[in-house]
């Protein structure tokens, strides 16, 4: 697995945290939580381009050899559907079906690789809900309950809003965060990498806050 994730874990920890000496200067912990998440993309974009760089010269060699091993297609399949859009994982699917002709596999997966970008949540959201896909939107809701969103949403709807409130609702959506953070750590501390399956964890995470802290509940004149 391709190293490089440990700047992105970096912003997520900044996110799930919120010092002292970061409420010197920042007097809002919701815009400060929804812009370390926001610097989580550029960090995002470059992990998953070097898995979809390590993934594509794994299949391209494996392609090569005149016996591919059982399941090796299927494996491949899994891993490009985790990184790619439904388009280009189409391509790559369709020519990856057992029965295709080796070199014609080989020339057409070679095309499709060569223009491919990985796509992260970031891309997902930019889209209109309805392009979005049930898969992701499900995944986005699992994380939501996950992170106990919704448990937190009710929380502050509760009347009269206060500031108490509000900055209690915050404090536990961060430590949620941190919660999750926790099973990327090793004894040495954060994971240089982290597997596709927990990454995507990971995006359906951002997601989920990003859209809680969108609009932040209005600022309560009261404790």
């Amino acid at each position: 697995m391709s190293t490089g994730a440990l700047p992105l874990l970096a912003r997520l920890g900044e996110a799930a945290s919120f010092p002292k000496a970061v409420r010197n200067y920042e007097p809002d912990p919701w815009g400060y939580m929804r812009r370390k998440l926001d610097e989580c993309e550029e960090p995002l974009r470059s992990y998953k381009r070097a898995l979809y760089d390590e993934a594509a010269a794994k299949l391209l060699s494996e392609l090569k050899e005149s016996f591919l091993k059982p399941g090796s297609l299927l494996d491949h399949k899994e891993t490009f559907e985790k990184l790619l859009t439904p388009a280009d994982f189409a391509d790559i699917s369709f020519n990856l079906e057992p029965g295709v002709d080796p070199q014609t596999r080989r020339e057409a997966i070679q095309a499709v690789l060569t223009h491919a970008k990985p796509r992260t949540l970031f891309d997902i959201e930019a889209l209109p809900v309805e392009r979005r896909g049930k898969i992701w939107e499900g995944l986005v809701a699992e994380a939501e309950r996950r992170l106990e969103l919704d448990k937190l949403r009710a929380i502050y709807e509760r009347k009269p809003k206060t500031d108490f409130r509000r900055a209690s609702v915050i404090r536990r959506a961060r430590k949620n965060l941190a919660d999750l953070l926790a099973v990327m750590r090793d004894k040495s501390g954060m994971r240089e990498d982290i597997t596709l399956f927990m990454l995507i964890r990971l995006e359906t995470a951002i997601a989920a806050l990003r859209r809680f802290l969108k609009a932040p509940p209005p600022q309560a004149a009261t404790r």
